[in-house]
């Protein structure tokens, strides 16, 4: 097949040409009004909140054809984000009304003549007209054609973080967190340094959406949470807590003060949890997603006067498998845990300038 016989059969199988040539004028008419509501929905929901479907469609004959008894009417596309548990299915009907039901509506029952819009983490955006699977366009640089990213430009931010500096500790706040130049061991209480370290990179790094960064911001009366991130015109609000991993202590005299084994992360995990219900208690029209980042510092066969480590016990644990909590983990507001290794300096004080000088 040419090139152009490809572009032809693309334009084809575009969905809005299958609407105008399966549905006719009035499939393009209820499409104008269709596609608007689509993007609407993305106001409310992040498409990172979807784990497993977001089904929208509209059914020209206005039949509703969703389980009434076990659906919600709502006026407002706000109010999606205090239904959405990972799955949505939404008919928009003529008055404009939506009906919400949380479940994954089967597409036989529901594509006869009618426009169906599909969203998978998955297979991405796909669309339905009058039965069959028409082709929906991607634009490069953006993950989805309906939906806006405010969580991917966080994460890519954290994934960065993690790989560029915190694992080499490529920062000052970060590098004056260590008790020795080998790394081997944290300074008593880093967590909070460890916080404005990410509190700032963020700040100098996150674009999109005109965010908004605060530290120490109160989730109810008692509880702070360690990171909070918003944007500006949205209902976007990322909850990020801090963990550390590791030994911490002093030189002078040598001495380990505090040490954090794995099952830090996971209580960190369950915390962030709380934090989330807790929020979406107080607003719950926010849609909100967590984010666990855990500063990794553990080495094998520490004592208190280690000051450099060999290979082997210095990346003992770099690919380490933090057994989290799978309900928490599959939660649609989690994301995965971000876990930041960093790592140990080998030769640390072998560098020729750092030898003593002999005559």
């Amino acid at each position: 097949m040419s090139i152009k016989d490809a572009m032809q059969d693309i334009v084809r199988e575009h969905f809005v040409v299958r609407v105008s040539d399966d549905l006719g004028d009035e499939g393009l008419a209820n499409l104008r009004e269709f596609l608007p509501k689509v993007r609407a929905v993305y106001t409310a929901i992040d498409y990172e909140s979807i784990s497993q479907t977001l089904t929208v469609f509209r059914n020209l004959a206005d039949d509703i054809v969703l389980p009434s008894q076990q659906c919600y009417r709502i006026d407002e596309l706000a109010e999606l984000a205090m239904h959405n548990e990972g799955t949505l299915t939404l008919q928009i009907l003529q008055s404009g009304e939506l009906l919400v039901w949380k479940d994954n509506a089967d597409l036989s029952l529901i594509s006869a003549n009618a426009i169906v819009y599909r969203y998978t983490p998955a297979s991405g955006e796909k669309f339905w007209v009058d039965g069959e699977e028409a082709h929906v366009p991607s634009m490069s640089g953006y993950p989805l054609l309906f939906a806006t990213p405010s969580f991917r430009d966080l994460s890519d931010a954290l994934k960065h973080y993690a790989s560029h500096i915190a694992r080499p500790s490529e920062c000052a706040i970060l590098s004056n967190l260590w008790r020795e130049e080998g790394r081997v061991m944290w300074k008593p209480a880093p967590e909070a340094s460890m916080q404005r370290s990410l509190y700032f990179y963020l700040k100098c790094t996150l674009r999109d959406g005109h965010p908004d960064v605060r530290q120490e911001t109160p989730v109810d009366e008692k509880n702070p949470v360690d990171l909070e991130v918003q944007w500006s015109g949205s209902n976007r609000i990322a909850l990020i807590e801090v963990k550390w991993l590791g030994k911490s202590g002093t030189l002078n005299p040598p001495r380990i003060g505090n040490e954090h084994a794995a099952k830090r992360a996971k209580e960190g995990l369950a915390q962030l949890a709380d934090y989330l219900d807790r929020s979406r208690s107080r607003a719950p029209y926010k849609d909100r997603r967590g984010y666990l980042v855990i500063f990794d510092a553990r080495r094998r066969r520490v004592k208190a006067d280690t000051m450099i480590v060999n290979r082997e016990d210095g990346f003992h644990f770099r690919d380490d498998h933090i057994d989290f909590q799978v309900d928490i983990l599959e939660r649609h507001d989690m994301a995965r845990p971000i876990r930041c290794f960093c790592e140990p300096s080998l030769s640390a004080g072998l560098a020729p300038s750092s030898m003593p000088v002999t005559s």
